[in-house]
């Protein structure tokens, strides 16, 4: 594999900066849309029970 020119190897390490690149990028994306989704769903959750809370709390002053 000595025989390949220097041209060459520039090109197949080009090629795998890329690639490594585009496999961390998929796994930040990957890791930054399930972050997202507990984020909204924690949010959701939580206005919920505030929604709640605010109900049981008219529902006393009656």
């Amino acid at each position: 594999m000595n025989d390949i020119d220097q041209e060459t190897w520039i090109y197949l390490a080009i090629i795998a900066v890329f690639f490594i690149y585009f496999i961390w990028n998929s796994r930040r994306a990957k890791k930054n849309k399930k972050v997202r989704k507990n984020r909204s769903f924690r949010k959701r959750y939580f206005e919920r029970r505030k929604q709640e809370q605010e109900e049981e709390a008219e529902v006393e002053r009656f």
